[in-house]
């Protein structure tokens, strides 16, 4: 039997067990087992922005063992919880929101976040802008490169980027190649409808993506032909993982994206809790395979 984290594959949370199981919950999970100690310190910390995402982490973080909130030294609400990893160790994950959107803002969460709870792995969790045909609103994308696209050249003819890729660790490459081989389906099921879950690279800036012809989305395409969304965080915590995870001891960072528009003229907030909540839940399943 497959191990799988706590999703099932018909729509519920199963009890942090395995593909087959015929256990499926809808509400909140009680783990078996003592509590860990308590540590001021996570193995996965996690990263949101808006009010729809970190309210659907907590919805999450609820179902999981010893659910918490505390205030933290620098500011933000963190929400704690602890779930059982593959080989039933306690994995505890914190969550965090950045005061505003942007990279700059989740730069200065990533460091609060490392500062504070040491994670070995940096989860950002949210909303994107689908550019890809392979996508649609409501699926999730797993990111396992982001490119920069912010850095340009003003010119006459137009700005000229010098964008960047970075991407993920090999030791989290080889975490989510475990994962997608031990899906069911890339195709999910939940209350709110199936959802797909697909990996790939996607593009980061502070410049939000609305219009279909966009020089960014054009640019980005032809930079990876194979780009799937557009957001405004990832860049800068790429950056971050990259300046300081020698100092840190962070094995990596993985952006988790809900497509909750098409990244053109049609964007609005009316799909925001729905991506946000299967951005979620993606997250959920894959957290047993990170720690």
């Amino acid at each position: 039997m497959t191990h799988i984290g706590n999703f099932d594959n018909r729509g519920g949370f199963a009890n942090f067990g395995s593909i087959g199981s015929n256990a499926v919950y809808q509400a909140p999970v009680t783990i078996g087992g003592p509590d860990p100690a308590p540590s001021s310190r996570a193995e996965v910390g996690v990263l949101t922005v808006l009010d729809q995402e970190i309210k659907a982490v907590v919805s999450v973080l609820r179902r999981m063992h010893d659910y918490r909130e505390r205030r933290l030294r620098h500011g933000p609400l963190a929400y704690e919880a602890w779930l059982p990893d593959r080989w039933g160790r306690p994995a505890r994950v914190a969550a965090v929101q950045t005061r505003e959107p942007g990279n700059d803002q989740a730069v200065l969460a990533y460091r609060g976040l490392v500062e504070e709870f040491r994670p070995s792995v940096v989860l950002l969790v949210g909303i994107a802008g689908g550019v890809s045909p392979r996508v649609r609103i409501g699926d999730v994308v797993v990111a396992d490169q982001v490119i920069a696209y912010d850095s340009r050249r003003e010119t006459p003819q137009g700005p000229r980027r010098r964008g960047q890729a970075q991407s993920i660790s090999a030791e989290l490459g080889y975490r989510l190649n475990e994962f997608f081989a031990a899906l069911p389906s890339p195709e999910l099921r939940r209350a709110t409808g199936s959802f797909g879950l697909h990996r790939g690279p996607i593009g980061a800036g502070n410049a939000v993506v609305t219009d279909a012809n966009s020089e960014i989305r054009r640019w980005l395409a032809d930079f990876h032909e194979k780009v799937l969304a557009v957001e405004t965080e990832s860049a800068g915590v790429a950056r971050s993982f990259h300046e300081t995870a020698a100092r840190d001891n962070v094995r990596g960072w993985l952006a988790i994206r809900g497509i909750s528009d098409t990244a053109d003229a049609s964007k609005g907030d009316a799909f925001h809790d729905v991506a946000s909540a299967h951005a979620a839940e993606a997250m959920a399943m894959l957290l047993p395979y990170l720690p």
